[in-house]
């Protein structure tokens, strides 16, 4: 079941979780990136596995499994210490932390009260996986607050000045529309509300073989959408908009879209079983293909906590242990 069945708020923190790999470094970046937006700090967690794939004839003592996890961390955290910070990036705290669990169940429990849950993508083929799984996927199905999967071929110096939401249906609008104005409106850049539509291929073909039909069900489209994004361009006067429909499969049209976005914003599914059932068929392929960080958020608005000071903001992390 999804962690956000409770109601939570958000505070200005962001948590990353990391391996040692190299798309950790990239979250790291990223996260601090948020955090500095945000006015918050960084928890920067290692989760040690409950389980690990050796040998019953070598056993790995548990002591062990936690000094390589500490090992993994500090590796993480040493990918980044040459980096050049810009002034407000520099005053941003970075705490570091080594847990052991169920790794995707652990960094959602202990973001649950983040700004959001920062992790690198794991792009590796499925054989490469089994045993791991992949990590940004579970993360985005449980998270009970906006999941930030970023792609080790992402650089923080790329920027588009555009965020990207996609708009699949008006019931899932709200969720995805609130945290894409906030996000758009923190990084001062224009947002691309992007809806895409095609019918099932044998309805499909009769419709794009009649010219004056499509254009009816284009513009058909865009006036629906354009109603659904008037209350959110009028509370956000300051954020500039775009929508824009296209006759398309929506994971294709977001991953072309992708490449002009600093990040994609899409909405996982309120329903399904297992977990991962929850992101749909559309987030899990952006996951895999988008050009820029994917925004998984819960299909209900987190609401944030804006008035809790920084180091109260931590505390429920920094008590449970370093």
């Amino acid at each position: 079941m999804s962690t956000n069945a409770q109601p939570v708020r958000r505070t200005r923190d962001v948590l990353v979780g990391v391996d040692g790999s190299s798309g950790s470094a990239n979250a790291i970046r990223y996260a601090t990136a948020e955090a500095a937006r945000s006015g918050g700090a960084v928890d920067v967690v290692h989760v040690v596995p409950d389980v690990a794939p050796v040998s019953g004839f070598y056993p790995v003592p548990p002591d062990q499994l936690m000094e390589a996890g500490a090992a993994a961390l500090e590796a993480s955290l040493a990918t980044v210490e040459h980096d050049e910070p810009d002034e407000q990036h520099a005053r941003v705290v970075l705490r570091p932390h080594v847990r052991r669990g169920h790794v995707v169940a652990t960094l959602a429990e202990l973001g649950r009260r983040s700004r959001v849950v920062v992790v690198g993508s794991d792009r590796r083929p499925v054989s490469m996986r089994l045993l791991t799984g992949n990590v940004s996927t579970g993360v985005s199905a449980r998270s009970a607050v906006p999941a930030v999967s970023v792609p080790d071929t992402w650089s923080p110096e790329r920027s588009t000045g555009v965020v990207l939401a996609g708009v699949k249906h008006p019931d899932h609008a709200e969720a995805v529309l609130a945290e894409a104005f906030e996000v758009a409106r923190q990084r001062r850049s224009r947002l691309v509300v992007l809806h895409a539509w095609r019918l099932p291929i044998a309805y499909d073909d009769l419709l794009v073989a009649d010219a004056g039909t499509l254009q009816d069900w284009a513009a058909r489209a865009e006036r629906e959408l354009e109603e659904v994004v008037a209350p959110w361009r009028a509370s956000h006067p300051d954020v500039e908009v775009e929508v824009r429909c296209v006759h398309d499969q929506a994971a294709h049209a977001l991953v072309l879209a992708s490449e002009e976005a600093d990040e994609l914003v899409v909405v996982r599914r309120s329903h399904g079983v297992p977990a991962a059932a929850h992101l749909g068929s559309t987030a899990r392929s952006v996951l895999l293909y988008a050009h820029c960080p994917v925004r998984v958020v819960p299909a209900t608005p987190v609401p944030m906590e804006l008035d809790l000071e920084l180091e109260s903001a931590g505390a429920p992390l920094a008590r449970a242990g370093s």
